[in-house]
């Protein structure tokens, strides 16, 4: 019996890799727009990383493990992945919102806030369609071994079943 393989999940692992790149790009351009000259020294970028709300490395940390995740394709992990998405759309949804009563330049929080929304956006969509010729329903999480193809197999006619009972 020939097996079906799936294609390669290559889109899937790039975007893996972007899930794992993100929360450092997101700290780095923050802490880029703070307005201070040498953010990028040691001395300064450490009490930056202090400052950082508990809920914003909450949501970064939700990016980093589902990239991780992302590394084996399944169904549930392409569903953490929209639902992560979600979540980003959202709070950078409220940031934008409330980008005037923050301490960083409202300007540059407007601006990467969509930016932000934008990337996540069409990334989201992508996703949604994008898992059909990657992601089987029927693979089994723990296996790495591929299902068989039923197409081919020699099934009963529904009348031979049912003279059976």
């Amino acid at each position: 019996m020939t097996e079906t393989a799936l294609k390669k999940p290559t889109g899937v692992y790039f975007l893996a890799i972007l899930f794992l790149l993100a929360p450092f790009g997101n700290l780095l351009i923050s802490f880029a727009g703070s307005g201070v000259s040498n953010w990028h020294d040691m001395n300064v970028m450490i009490p930056f990383l202090q400052s950082v709300p508990a809920v914003d490395w909450l949501w970064l940390g939700l990016l980093f493990i589902t990239g991780i995740l992302l590394f084996r394709p399944h169904k549930l992990t392409w569903s953490l992945a929209l639902v992560t998405l979600s979540i980003v759309l959202a709070i950078n949804a409220y940031r934008l919102y409330q980008a005037d009563t923050n301490s960083i330049d409202p300007t540059f929080l407007k601006v990467f806030s969509v930016l932000a929304i934008v990337c996540t956006l069409s990334i989201l969509v992508i996703a949604a369609y994008f898992r059909f010729p990657y992601l089987d329903r029927r693979a089994q999480w723990m296996s790495n071994q591929p299902n068989e193809d039923r197409r081919g197999s020699d099934r009963e006619k529904k009348s031979e079943r049912r003279k059976g009972n």
